[in-house]
């Protein structure tokens, strides 16, 4: 995921959460609003409920890459918020990536 199209701003992530327009399964919550932009920006909310640092730096790292498969930044003009829940398990990537590709998918379809 490149740099322009990551969301780090703590207040960009409070806008985004406090909308409350959000698509949910079991193990992700993606929170989601218009931008001004002409690409996607993905943000990545990982608590301390996930595990340890190392634990949750992982799990970004394999969110990201999820992301990186299944969403073309170009087409698609929204900021989105990736929450992830404690139920999320990191030796079980084939189905992670199931489960947070059909969430992606639906924006593609709107």
């Amino acid at each position: 995921m490149k740099e322009i199209n990551r969301i780090k701003k703590y207040r960009e992530f409070k806008e985004i959460l406090n909308l409350r327009k959000f698509k949910r399964n079991e193990i992700f919550a993606v929170y989601f609003r218009d931008n001004e932009y002409k690409h996607a920006r993905v943000g990545i909310l990982v608590t301390k409920k996930n595990g340890n640092a190392v634990t949750r730096v992982k799990i970004k790292r394999q969110v990201r890459s999820i992301i990186d498969e299944s969403l073309d930044y170009q087409n698609v003009s929204k900021d989105f918020v990736v929450v992830i829940s404690k139920k999320y398990d990191v030796m079980n990537f084939k189905r992670n990536s199931e489960l947070l590709t059909q969430i992606i998918n639906s924006f593609k379809e709107n």
